[in-house]
């Protein structure tokens, strides 16, 4: 009887048995469905993003076939920097976020308290799934657009500066920009600070793209900014850029005959550099070397007219503007010294930013339509 109860008991075990097993299998076959779908509805809502991305890189490509520029095309420069950028990131953000659970909710258990958060609404499944084709195609984007740059003077080498310097006068009475903001700026801290808030865009760049790389608040604002973002680049950077190729204030002596009118502005940067550090001089010299020398690397290209640190900078506000005020306000004041950066420390022509404003806020608007033609597909 004993024995019998004993196998009876061991059978029991057994069902139970196979019932967790099935209901792992259930479970793990739930997780895997609820991953495919999610993947796909994440293709889905970036498709647009993803074609624009390959038809870019498409476009390299052809250039460099009829340019027979094959050294100058290379889809990995920023695979490195993404990596480091994104490390940047997480630790910044989440130090962060730590610090704010301590200080500002203040939970009795903040370990367990964070621990759970990020589990519940940080590192979910969603968001990861949406910020995979960012990550994955951003890189390949960057490369591309670096090796269009520094394909510009090949396609059409630079003839535009002498005319952008005299519409510059123009525009602004007579007088050249550097020269009006110079009684205001001219003095060495102060064109180091400027300087200094100019390099500041490419961890700025960065930091709103992540922040929007992870967002779920408004999918379509999302969306609108990552594909105004790219076409920026696309049509301003590359399109705008090739047609009026131009290489800048600071290269203005290089290549243009007779009087260089920017050549004050260089001697008074290099004097600056005695007394505090002007870390654009060290750059355009390094670009000017890669420009003669050929080739490509994440510090090389030229490129004048339009500016493209001006397009992002004014497309954050923008992006600022509808997210809260205070964003707005805080990008609107960054653009504004990326602006003066722009001219005061010679890379840009003032129109080069008049350009990138105007060109920038009809490509928001035209990514707007292009969405909402797609409202309902997968967003």
């Amino acid at each position: 009887m004993i024995l019998d109860n004993y196998v009876t008991i061991q059978e029991c075990v057994g069902i139970v048995d196979d019932i967790i097993d099935i209901e792992d299998d259930l479970l793990m076959s739930q997780n895997l469905k609820s991953l495919l779908e999610g993947l796909i509805k994440t293709l889905c809502s970036h498709s647009l993003f993803m074609t624009l991305v390959l038809f870019y890189l498409v476009a390299a490509l052809i250039v460099t076939i009829i340019y027979n520029t094959f050294d100058n095309l290379s889809i990995s420069l920023y695979s490195n920097t993404l990596i480091l950028m994104t490390t940047l990131f997480f630790v910044v953000y989440f130090n962060g976020y730590a610090i704010y659970v301590v200080i500002i909710i203040r939970p009795d258990r903040p370990i367990k308290y964070f621990l759970d958060d990020l589990k519940a609404s940080q590192l979910t499944m969603d968001r990861l799934l949406n910020a995979l084709p960012v990550f994955l195609f951003l890189p390949i984007f960057m490369s591309t657009f670096t090796s269009f740059k520094t394909m510009i003077p090949v396609v059409n080498p630079f003839s535009w500066d002498y005319r952008f310097a005299v519409l510059d006068a123009i525009v602004h009475g007579g007088i050249h920009p550097w020269r009006l903001l110079q009684p205001v700026v001219g003095y060495p801290l102060l064109t180091s600070i400027i300087n200094f808030f100019y390099n500041l865009w490419f961890f700025v760049m960065f930091g709103v793209l992540f922040w929007q790389t992870f967002s779920l608040r408004n999918k379509r604002l999302r969306m609108q900014f990552l594909l105004a973002f790219i076409l920026s680049w696309i049509l301003l950077g590359t399109l705008a850029a090739v047609i009026f190729s131009s290489a800048g204030p600071c290269y203005y002596g290089h290549l243009v005959e007779g009087k260089d009118v920017y050549q004050p502005l260089m001697e008074y940067l290099e004097s600056a550099r005695e007394s505090y550090p002007v870390w654009a001089l060290g750059t355009q010299e390094m670009l000017w070397q890669s420009y003669r020398n050929g080739g490509v690397g994440k510090v090389t290209g030229i490129s004048a007219m339009p500016s493209m640190h001006i397009s992002i900078v004014f497309l954050f506000a923008v992006l600022g503007w509808r997210t809260h005020r205070i964003a707005g306000i805080g990008f609107s004041l960054f653009a504004i010294f990326i602006m003066i950066g722009c001219i005061h420390l010679g890379w840009h022509y003032a129109i080069d930013g008049y350009v990138s404003i105007v060109g920038t806020y009809f490509i928001w608007w035209f990514a707007g339509r292009l969405l909402g033609r797609m409202d309902g597909l997968c967003l």
